[in-house]
């Protein structure tokens, strides 16, 4: 989808403290001998601080950044979550509603996995008109539970946080060039476990454990025509990411860095950085080795990090990938228009 003309006029993030890994280890949270292989840092731990106001944090910095820009401006409020937010039967967006933007702006909640956000824009771009603004929040909160946030996936731990985005039709600092979203169905089982879908999860207390599942579904990969699934994942990747940089009229020469999700090392490697040809520095693993998986928002953290550390620069170009459950893949195209006075010093 050719979204110019579509501007990311601020982003807002509330990342919580984070705990390192040395810590999980010693509380026996994180097994010791796993330190050196996956050569993970930490993960930013919110304690009981819900998601939604994690989100709401992100907002208000969000706005506090926009140069003026109001919450009775905006046009569409999209919240994008991977895990509980609340109480069951209640919605998060009402929570910004209430606390931040009124009630006059048509607010969604939006489950697409880790991609969410991806969606959002999409979604967000083809909704604004002239002279539009739209607000878009990722938050969660692993620390419940039903999930152990350093055990839950391999090789990868879970971080807590609240990402905003505003996106506006008139200027900004970086203008969105493209955005794609593909899901592969015949992977769709990669996250169910072989368990049954009634009754749900939650309403039993049954953990999630995606590292048992990931395994159970390659197994059944083993037992099935795994090879051809696993062969859509990548060429649909690679076709989505190439559909991507052609609509924004580039090439990945031309990207000066990558963001992809924040997990396992070699999933970046294998999955990412050699099909694409790049190395782990064009991304930002380093980064998120050190946040953890933050649901919906690592692109779109990292792409803030990258801002405060100096690493982009104006007329640079950023490729965000991003990888769900689904299987869904994604793909978004920035150009740096320039650098916001908060990441100046």
């Amino acid at each position: 989808m050719r979204t110019s003309g579509t501007y990311l006029r601020s982003i807002g993030v509330h990342l919580p403290p984070v705990v390192g890994i040395e810590t999980a280890v010693a509380e026996g949270r994180y097994p010791a001998d796993e330190v050196e292989h996956f050569q993970l840092r930490g993960a930013a731990v919110a304690g009981d601080v819900p998601a939604p106001e994690l989100g709401l944090r992100a907002a208000r910095q969000a706005f506090e950044r926009s140069g003026g820009l109001s919450p009775h401006d905006l046009d569409l409020l999209l919240y994008c979550d991977v895990w509980h937010q609340g109480p069951e039967g209640w919605a998060p967006q009402y929570y910004l509603q209430q606390h931040l933007t009124g009630g006059h702006v048509p607010a969604v909640e939006l489950r697409q996995g880790c991609c969410g956000l991806f969606n959002a824009l999409q979604l967000a771009a083809g909704y604004l008109r002239p002279g539009g603004s739209a607000l878009l929040v990722g938050a969660d909160n692993h620390g419940t539970p039903l999930v152990d946030r350093w055990r839950m996936i391999e090789g990868t731990v879970m971080g807590d946080a609240g990402c905003a985005l505003l996106l506006t039709t008139d200027t900004g600092f970086a203008e969105l060039l493209s955005v794609n979203v593909r899901v592969v169905p015949e992977a769709e089982a990669v996250n169910d476990g072989g368990v049954p879908m009634f009754p749900p999860d939650a309403t039993v207390g049954r953990p999630l454990d995606f590292a048992a599942r990931n395994r159970e579904f390659r197994n059944r990969l083993l037992h099935g025509d795994g090879a051809q699934v696993m062969l859509a994942i990548q060429t649909a990747m690679l076709e989505l990411a190439d559909r991507t940089l052609k609509e924004a009229d580039l090439t990945l020469d031309d990207v000066a860095r990558v963001a992809f999700p924040h997990v396992r090392r070699d999933d970046v490697e294998h999955r990412g950085v050699n099909w694409f040809g790049l190395t782990l520095a064009d991304t930002t693993w380093e980064y998120g080795a050190g946040v953890g998986h933050l649901g919906v928002g690592d692109q779109f953290v990292a792409l803030d990090h990258l801002l405060a550390t100096g690493a982009l620069a104006p007329r640079d170009h950023m490729m965000l990938l991003g990888f769900g459950a689904g299987t869904t893949l994604a793909c978004a195209v920035l150009r740096i228009l320039d650098i916001p006075p908060e990441y100046a010093s």
